[in-house]
């Protein structure tokens, strides 16, 4: 595979054709070695024209989540570096937290064209069309107590947050405590899994699951009411590779952040984005139903809700604004 990344790197850095012979002598392999790396690439997507006597030219490439193509965007130090690419998986949170136990290293990315077991909040299942969204999972290990590594699921809601605004130049709306909507509609949902010990975390999984190139007849009708996509909304279609790379570039922004500073200023900073104080919200939790006036997210993540004058802290449930 390395040979293959080479020659389409070699494509990929001229723009008119080149002879297999020249990619022969610069790589060091035979034509015929070429010429079956050529074949490979064609059978992973790419459009490679090929003319006699004038060798070879990139000419398209292909919507797919390669490493090497989120790659392009990325800009990072860690986070990213490794990617570990599936076709379809039944959900990029288990294999990631099945690595993660055997001591994978922080950073690592499990990343599917497709999920048949794909998982939200709640149990809930989590719409996994193939070649359409951005289905991934990051290991990360912060070093920190069980109680404070809540805001870490803020730091991919921000990170999706400016995301949307880089590639759409559009705001999207930050959703207590982990979606990040667009005219109402979830765009981007994330599942935090950790395994901790008694006063440390050894791990935490952040599960994201952003829409992209989804249609909405693609959609049943139940699901069409609350979900969107950026080609939904934007009226175009987006190289998903280049979306994930600007999304794990921002992720390591905010990432940064709560290492350095703490929760407390990530939960300031999704506080600010969400505009959530002073909002009329109900909150369903455990089949108990809270209703009041938000006044923002604590230091540790909780939501504060002012019910009546006095001012409740909610950990986990469903909100409606």
């Amino acid at each position: 595979m390395d040979r293959t990344k080479e020659i389409l790197s070699f494509l990929r850095n001229n723009i008119g054709y080149v002879s297999g012979d020249d990619i022969a002598h610069k790589i060091g392999i035979s034509r015929t070695a070429v010429w079956k790396h050529i074949n490979n690439l064609e059978r992973m997507g790419y459009d490679i024209t090929a003319i006699q006597g004038k060798g070879y030219r990139l000419t398209g490439i292909p919507d797919k989540l390669y490493p090497w193509e989120i790659e392009q965007s990325l800009n990072t130090r860690f986070i990213g570096k490794k990617i570990i690419y599936r076709d379809t998986i039944e959900s990029t949170n288990t294999l990631a937290f099945s690595l993660a136990l055997k001591g994978e290293q922080e950073g690592t990315c499990v990343i599917a064209e497709k999920q048949v077991g794909g998982r939200g909040r709640l149990g809930r299942r989590w719409v996994s069309p193939k070649g359409k969204n951005l289905y991934m999972s990051i290991i990360l290990r912060p070093e920190v107590a069980p109680q404070y590594v809540y805001p870490v699921t803020f730091v991919s809601s921000l990170a999706a947050w400016d995301t949307i605004k880089i590639v759409t130049g559009k705001e999207s709306t930050l959703k207590w405590p982990n979606d990040v909507l667009m005219r109402g509609r979830k765009i981007c949902g994330t599942l935090l899994e950790l395994s901790t010990e008694a006063d440390m975390v050894k791990f935490v999984i952040i599960g994201i699951g952003f829409n992209i190139n989804m249609k909405e007849n693609e959609l049943d009708d139940e699901i069409r009411q609350r979900a969107t996509s950026l080609s939904i909304e934007m009226k175009k279609e987006y190289e998903r590779a280049s979306v994930c790379g600007v999304l794990l570039t921002n992720l390591e922004k905010y990432y940064g952040v709560f290492k350095e500073k703490g929760g407390q200023d990530i939960c300031r900073m999704w506080e600010e984005r969400s505009g959530i104080k002073g909002k009329h919200m109900e909150i369903i939790q455990n089949d108990v139903r809270y209703e009041g006036i938000g006044e923002g997210i604590d230091t540790d993540g909780a939501l504060l809700l002012n019910m009546e004058g006095s001012i409740i802290r909610i950990i986990s449930g469903d909100v409606s604004l």
